[in-house]
């Protein structure tokens, strides 16, 4: 089963960059104005930050017929009809097929061949590989060969977000752009007032805070976005009482994976995740996150009797299960080893 990422990016309908992405789109139009425009690019940065939406505005920029003076796609030339419609034949998009979750080397081999033909109205050839961390060994050595030999007037955008699971010699033929969150000043400014004019009209305690969310998504508007419109919230309350009924002895861990099975096992794993951190940093002294600090009472009961290093080993074991629910493994093996670690780790004596 594939499952969905909480902070998956939300579709933006904006033919324009996000406020936030303003700087870095600007600095891709010096260049191209300048006459050295990138052959590759690598987007990466946290989920939620919008970077598959600043790779499509930037391949219909580079395939419109008459961007305006900040490079922005016209909207209406033959070029933009077509890429709207999502069949521009100067336009390569590439992801995992669906109900898989790796991208394999036939995929990468269609890129070749697609960049090995002459552009179909001779304004550029634009391919678009998200998320490439999904690449597999074949794909990814495959790629570099493409990488190594760039095409004149072609550009290649991998999107990612964990630049850190490319090889290394692919992060080293790309042109980086890190897309990261707006922490302070007008970019953040800019981002609030985005996401103020986006929320719902009211979440299920009242009007939504846009503050609150941005850091509860880490500082990602999209991310935040997604915690107010698609019950990003729900199962992250979900998942704590969870581990409120391991502890008191009154939940079966077999039981609970079913659960997380069912509903849905990547958010549970990515709150299981956000909760052990948050429990590790009481057990530290530290400050925990906002939503950490709306339910301290209840993670202080947890954290009572918590040996710190056994909650590191959690930690880690909850960090590798989301990086191995994507390489199609046995899902329910894996959120029922989980869910047995926290009960014996929570009731030591049963």
């Amino acid at each position: 089963m594939k499952t969905q990422d909480p902070d998956t990016e939300p579709q933006v309908p904006e033919c324009r960059p996000l406020p936030w992405q303003v700087p870095l789109w600007r600095l891709l139009q010096q260049a191209r104005a300048q006459g050295r425009p990138p052959h590759a690019l690598l987007l990466h940065g946290p989920p939620g930050m919008g970077k598959a939406h600043f790779a499509q505005l930037l391949a219909q920029s580079a395939l419109c017929g008459s961007p305006d003076e900040e490079g922005l796609p016209c909207g209406h030339c033959r070029d933009c009809r077509l890429f709207a419609a999502g069949n521009h034949p100067d336009l390569l998009s590439l992801e995992p097929p669906a109900d898989k979750t790796q991208i394999h080397v036939d995929q990468v081999r269609a890129i070749g061949e697609f960049l090995a033909l002459k552009p179909q109205y001779g304004r550029a050839q634009c391919v678009v590989l998200q998320p490439a961390e999904a690449l597999n060994e074949s794909a990814a050595n495959s790629l570099l060969k493409t990488l190594e030999e760039p095409t004149p007037g072609a550009l290649l955008m991998l999107v990612t977000p964990r630049s850190a699971a490319l090889a290394a010699t692919i992060r080293s033929r790309c042109q980086h752009f890190l897309f990261a969150p707006p922490a302070t000043g007008t970019q953040r400014e800019q981002a609030l007032a985005w996401l103020r004019e986006r929320l719902p009209q009211a979440g299920a305690e009242g009007e939504w805070d846009a503050t609150r969310l941005l850091e509860l998504a880490g500082g990602a508007p999209l991310a935040a976005l997604r915690l107010a419109q698609e019950g990003g919230l729900e199962v992250c309350d979900a998942v704590l009482q969870d581990l409120e009924r391991l502890a008191a002895g009154e939940g079966d861990p077999l039981e609970t994976a079913e659960k997380w099975l069912k509903s849905d096992a990547k958010a549970s794993l990515y709150w299981l995740y956000h909760w052990t951190a948050e429990v590790l940093r009481l057990r530290l002294g530290r400050q925990v996150s906002a939503l950490g600090r709306g339910r301290q009472a209840r993670l202080a009961q947890l954290v009572q009797g918590l040996d710190a290093r056994r909650l590191f080993r959690l930690l880690d074991a909850a960090a590798e299960a989301l990086r191995l629910l994507d390489r199609q493994l046995n899902e329910t093996l894996l959120l029922e080893s989980l869910c047995i670690d926290w009960y014996e780790t929570l009731n030591p004596r049963r």
